[in-house]
């Protein structure tokens, strides 16, 4: 793993992984015509290449075990963007790592310990539940449609927390899930769930407010 102990050299990433990083952010391999056609497309980009090799060396653990801080001052220095984007993976295990322990909020933990992203919904505008009604298919199964705000381009992590009423608590919605779709709104991005399946014990049951 490429994360440092703590040292006041790489404040949280080892030498390695930061001249990785820079190198990325001064000379990307990115199609720019494909990226420029969505708003802000180079920068996005730029900025996810640098982001999937943090996930690669899985930098975003850091955050369980009290690390985040560091972390995010680390790459506050080669990018503000970048330093903004982990600042809310940061905030956002701190929120999952507080809620209940069971099946669902373990396997959000194990795979930010695999280094993925996540990042919480502010506004989950709506949300509706639907059963699978399929012959031979598991009970448990559910469809789920619902439309969420983010600030951030959503690309940027691979899971997303949202929590609204009709949820039943917080569900993680992955990004590269069937079903999700996003795109620009007037501000921010705009996330749609389109018959997305789940299973019963993916709602992490919980009453609390995360924003």
């Amino acid at each position: 793993m490429s994360v440092a102990e703590t040292s006041p050299e790489s404040e949280g990433l080892d030498d390695d992984t930061l001249l990785a990083l820079r190198e990325i952010l001064d000379d990307p391999s990115i199609p720019i015509a494909a990226a420029a056609e969505v708003p802000g497309g180079v920068r996005i980009a730029r900025l996810r290449e640098v982001l999937d090799h943090l996930v690669t060396v899985r930098a975003g653990a850091v955050a369980l075990a009290g690390g985040g801080a560091a972390l995010v001052h680390a790459l506050a220095g080669l990018d503000g963007g970048l330093a903004e984007v982990v600042s809310q993976h940061v905030d956002a295990v701190g929120l999952v790592s507080g809620l209940p322990s069971g099946r669902a909020r373990n396997a959000v933990l194990g795979d930010i310990g695999r280094g993925d992203l996540v990042a919480l919904a502010p506004n989950v505008s709506s949300w509706t539940w639907s059963p699978v009604a399929q012959e031979g298919v598991d009970p448990t199964l559910r469809r789920a449609s619902g439309e969420l705000a983010l600030d951030t381009y959503p690309g940027f992590f691979e899971t997303i927390l949202a929590r609204h009423p009709a949820i039943g608590g917080v569900v993680a919605i992955p990004t590269n899930r069937q079903g999700v779709t996003w795109a620009a709104g007037s501000a921010g991005w705009l996330v749609n769930v389109a018959d997305a399946t789940f299973h019963d014990h993916d709602v992490i049951a919980t009453e609390q407010d995360l924003r």
